[in-house]
């Protein structure tokens, strides 16, 4: 599958790449050059005319824009125009699948206690401008599906960090269980519009990963192990 990745130069875009590659056409672009890749584009996903370069001829889009380090609502309306970049330009390229970076954070601790299981189909209660973005794009992705028939997976993403690839809490996505999660949001069949949780496997459910499996065919592997001393 020929699939564009927006955001290659960060720590999930670089496994993706590396977990990926072999088995896909990737077409990078991040506004930063990637690193090991002098094949990729660097270009600002705020900037139109370059999300819609960038997307022309690819099946599937895998957004990964993070902005930060500014001004917080300055960054978060650079965030939610990216996305809209992104769905439009795939609107115009008829490009068939979008896996949108979400956070599971969108269902934050400050109104859902972790004694309680999230799932799929709890409201979002955004803390923070950042969250604001990712429900934003969210349901811009259900719109662009509802209208245009775009495929769409929001991802929400827990915590995944580069030098960290066991999983050691809920909250955890592994390096392999990454590559799995967004392969199968891009390739499974027979989605229309989906939200799942992209973390790991834990014998403390805080996270509904069933509704992943069904939804996209995504099966973690990788399994956190917590005392239940410290599920609080």
């Amino acid at each position: 599958m020929r699939i564009l990745i927006i955001g290659s130069a960060g720590g999930i875009g670089r496994t993706l790449i590396a977990g990926m590659g072999e088995r896909h056409d990737l077409r990078l672009i991040d506004v930063v050059p990637t690193p090991g890749r002098a094949d990729a584009l660097v270009g600002d996903a705020d900037d139109y005319d370059t999300v819609l370069e960038a997307c022309a001829g690819v099946e599937a889009v895998i957004h990964l824009v993070h902005v930060g380090g500014g001004d917080a609502w300055d960054d978060a309306q650079k965030a939610m125009r990216s996305a809209y970049n992104m769905y439009e330009a795939c609107r115009v390229n008829r490009v068939r699948r979008v896996a949108f970076a979400s956070r599971a954070g969108v269902l934050p601790r400050s109104y859902y206690p972790r004694t309680i299981q999230r799932t799929a189909d709890m409201l979002p209660k955004p803390d923070s401008l950042y969250t604001i973005t990712k429900v934003f794009g969210e349901s811009l992705g259900y719109m662009y599906s509802a209208r245009h028939g775009l495929e769409v997976v929001g991802v929400r993403i827990g915590n995944f960090k580069p030098d960290r690839d066991r999983p050691e809490d809920p909250h955890h996505l592994s390096h392999g269980d990454c590559v799995r999660l967004f392969e199968a949001a891009v390739t499974h069949p027979n989605v229309q519009f989906e939200v799942v949780f992209g973390v790991s496997d834990s014998d403390w459910p805080l996270y509904d990963l069933d509704h992943g499996r069904r939804a996209i065919g995504y099966f973690p592997q990788d399994r956190s192990s917590v005392p239940e001393s410290e599920r609080q």
